[in-house]
């Protein structure tokens, strides 16, 4: 779960968050609205590590991995499934590996790379991107 305990957040002057406490607990969904400045990137930069509060704590378990899309993407000459995947580094670690198994025709550690793509939900990856852009818009 992610925990706010009495979290004050500041940028220069101004008070963002002040002396917030809740908890996010898996599986829950949460909307955050409010006018522009009013900190919302502050907040993602704070659960990202970009950024850490001028008091209080926040608790992220360390197996967590916060995923974010930035509200502007380069311009690029990929997909934008393909950029999505990339934020996946260890879908992309894998698959790398996968490949020079396969080129190296080593055929234990191929099994065990399709195992550990099986794990991930590598499989899936290319579809729950796809679903996820998709309900960006």
């Amino acid at each position: 779960m992610i925990q706010f305990k009495q979290l004050t957040l500041t940028r220069g002057a101004k008070i963002l968050i002040e002396e917030a406490s809740f908890q996010l607990h898996p599986g829950h969904k949460v909307g955050l609205t409010g006018a522009n400045g009013a900190g919302k990137s502050s907040l993602f930069a704070l659960l990202r590590g970009e950024l850490h509060p001028e008091v209080g704590d926040l608790e992220i378990p360390s197996s967590w991995v916060v995923a974010h899309v930035a509200q502007e993407t380069p311009a690029l000459s990929q997909s934008a499934i393909a950029f999505t995947l990339d934020g996946d580094a260890e879908l992309r670690h894998v698959e790398a590996a996968l490949l020079q198994a396969e080129t190296a025709h080593a055929g234990e550690q191929i099994a065990e790379l399709h195992q550990r793509l099986t794990d991930i939900e590598g499989y899936s990856a290319k579809a729950r991107a796809a679903a996820l852009l998709d309900g960006l818009g």
